[in-house]
């Protein structure tokens, strides 16, 4: 039987599927140690043989600084790179703009003499003594992790290979560029090479816990959640963390992508509103946007991942005045402890979920179906005195705060949409997570969306997406070449860097005991006109097909393309895909709307009305209603607006008309 969880800032979400039923749960997440919620998850369980897994844990190492003493070793004349970087300005009018320290000082960042060319000819391999004298003033510098980054690993890894096996020697936990990212660009990847280590013994400290915590629970597969969108044994995971920074937030778009397929969507806009934080992405044309560069915390990482943007607005995110008296939030965040003021476990911070609960959007006594009963009458009393403080009204307040974090969400969601030349009137919009469908007819209605899906498990619907996700892996290597009319030299270095992937893909499969035959391999490449700096993926068959298609990406992508200029190929990648079982969502019966569970007074924009209550679990299949409505659940809560109309599907999923 197979179970998913998603370790998220405030809650810690479990799907369970049993004999052709799904059952889900939430519990409080316990950031200090992650595994006690799923201990407490499991122990409301049947007992699993297989667990999928998703977690904010090196996101939030990384956030919150909490990894390893980290040291950086690069090519002599090299040290200063990390600290010097790119030239980008974050905020480009910020007189006194700074930037995130790197998670190596300065004075941890070592130089060895050794050289590779730029075409990937040994031209010094390192002297041992010197390897042995820059480990001993690590090891006099308390560090217990070293990144190796020199300069053309890429083309030829031999020199870092070398440095590597010698500091395993001496007990030092190594992360070498070559495996970690063999591309050019080499502060990105000395940057990726970095976290890598930065994480490496949280990672598979984590792990080693967790796996004897399964074990003791009958788990016999442990998968963990990837950047990318897929799933790969827990066991692969320690040798490359750095695969694990956005865990959790992938496995939302994996089940948007299930969804959309299943009921027949191609484009659709996510959001994924939980109690810290709100993820945001799209699917265009059925296929989920991915790219190959990012950030944490300013910190650049390249590696493939679903595109996602993530903005601090969630249902714990903190109400608070700036300098100049204007109301904000987030993206501060009460988290789980203490949490909102209505959760009555010590928060004293007017948050979202506070002000949704005072509109009237939450029931007090139904939240997580009644496991948890929030404290309306604190709430109201703390955001009262918060409204005298800010010299609002009680309903101004309530009210401004929903629409500053709506307005929050919609920055991030034109980010994925209107900024990259979609058309929002051609999406539906997918709310998810626990406050997600609470907010999302109001994004709609101000990005010009016609439709909002509300899917079936709405709370937990990231877990449901890790459990449906494919064991992926994904394999790359930069290689500049120059194309030509007929060039046939081009064609065999692909075919052959391709083939190297498979064998290290046959290995690694091997490794997780699944045959290579059950793989899929996806090839492609990035290329760009010759002088441009930047790079488009594009499927591969030939260099020639894979030309035309560079240009007729760059034609959609940009409005323009110049067949007439040089192209380049640039970076040569695999994609391995295993599919795993795919468990479709239990039909809904069919049957008549029941009268209303309650009414009771709701605050809308149009102002305060009579509203009716009801239970998602008891609407039939097919049904169609108008708004205004709550639709409570367990695990989420529906806003419907008046003038607004929402139907159910087969599968359970609210359709609401914007």
């Amino acid at each position: 039987m197979p179970i998913s969880t998603d370790i998220g800032g405030t809650f810690t979400d479990f799907v369970v599927l049993e004999g052709g039923r799904m059952r889900t749960c939430k519990v409080p997440s316990t950031p200090d140690q992650p595994e006690r919620a799923i201990e407490t998850g499991l122990a409301r369980c049947a007992p699993a043989t297989v667990f999928s897994h998703g977690t904010t844990l090196a996101t939030n190492a990384v956030l919150e600084r909490k990894g390893a003493k980290t040291g950086l070793l690069t090519t002599k004349g090299f040290a200063a790179l990390l600290q010097i970087g790119r030239q980008q300005r974050a905020d480009l009018y910020l007189l006194d703009a700074g930037r995130s320290p790197q998670l190596v000082a300065p004075d941890a960042c070592f130089e060895i003499a050794e050289r590779v060319s730029s075409c990937g000819e040994l031209l010094m391999a390192p002297a041992e003594a010197e390897i042995v004298a820059v480990a001993e003033q690590m090891r006099a510098r308390g560090l217990d992790s070293v990144a190796i980054c020199f300069l053309f690993s890429f083309l030829n890894p031999g020199n870092e290979w070398m440095v590597r096996d010698a500091l395993v020697e001496k007990g030092f936990s190594v992360s070498c560029s070559s495996e970690v990212l063999p591309e050019f660009r080499e502060y990105e990847r000395m940057s990726t090479t970095v976290m890598d280590a930065y994480l490496k013994r949280i990672v598979a400290r984590y792990l080693t816990r967790m796996e004897r915590l399964l074990g003791q629970n009958g788990v016999e597969q442990f998968y963990i959640m990837q950047s990318n969108g897929g799933v790969v044994k827990a066991a692969m995971m320690k040798h490359k963390p750095v695969n694990m920074l956005l865990s959790g937030p992938a496995g939302g778009v994996a089940a948007a992508s299930y969804l959309s397929a299943l009921i027949g969507l191609k484009n659709v806009i996510t959001v994924d509103m939980g109690g810290t934080s709100a993820d945001v992405s799209s699917l265009v044309n059925g296929s989920v946007s991915w790219t190959s560069e990012g950030s944490i915390n300013s910190l650049p990482i390249k590696m493939p991942m679903v595109d996602i943007v993530t903005v601090g607005a969630g249902g714990g995110s903190i109400a608070w005045l700036d300098e100049g008296g204007a109301l904000r939030v987030g993206p501060g965040s009460a988290g789980a402890v203490p949490g909102p003021v209505c959760y009555d476990l010590g928060g004293t911070d007017v948050t979202v979920t506070d002000c949704d609960l005072l509109c009237g959007y939450l029931d007090p006594s139904y939240f997580l179906g009644g496991e948890m009963i929030l404290d309306a009458g604190k709430a109201r009393r703390r955001v009262e005195h918060f409204a005298d403080e800010i010299g609002l009204a009680f309903e101004e307040t309530i009210l401004g705060v929903w629409k500053i974090v709506n307005a929050n969400m919609i920055k991030a969601l034109r980010v994925v949409s209107v900024e990259r030349g979609l058309d929002t009137r051609d999406f539906a919009l997918c709310a998810f997570g626990g406050a997600g469908p609470v907010h999302a007819v109001a994004l709609a209605r101000e990005l010009g969306l016609p439709k909002v899906i509300v899917p079936f498990a709405s709370g937990v619907f990231s877990a449901y997406g890790i459990l449906v996700s494919d064991l992926q892996q994904d394999y790359s290597r930069t290689h500049l070449l120059r194309l030509k009319e007929g060039d046939t030299e081009a064609d065999a270095v692909v075919q052959e860097t391709l083939g190297e992937f498979a064998v290290a893909a046959e290995h690694e499969l091997a490794e997780q005991g699944i045959a290579f035959t059950e793989a899929t391999l996806i090839p492609s490449v990035d290329m760009r006109y010759l002088g441009q700096s930047y790079e488009l993926n594009v499927d591969f068959t030939t260099v020639a097909d894979a030309r035309t298609r560079y240009h007729q990406e760059h034609e959609k992508r940009y409005g323009y393309a110049m067949p007439a200029e040089a192209v380049e190929l640039v970076t040569i990648r695999l994609r391995a895909l295993v599919p795993r079982s795919k468990p479709v969502p239990p039909p809904v019966p069919v049957g008549k709307a029941g009268k209303p569970k309650a009414y009771r007074a709701v605050l809308f924009e149009e102002g305060w009305q009579r509203t009716p209550i009801f239970r998602r679990a008891a609407l039939p299949a097919h049904v169609e209603l108008e708004g205004p409505a709550i639709i409570a659940a367990k695990d989420s809560t529906t806003v419907v607006p008046p003038g607004m109309r929402f139907a159910v599907d087969g599968y359970g999923n609210i359709v609401i008309s914007v």
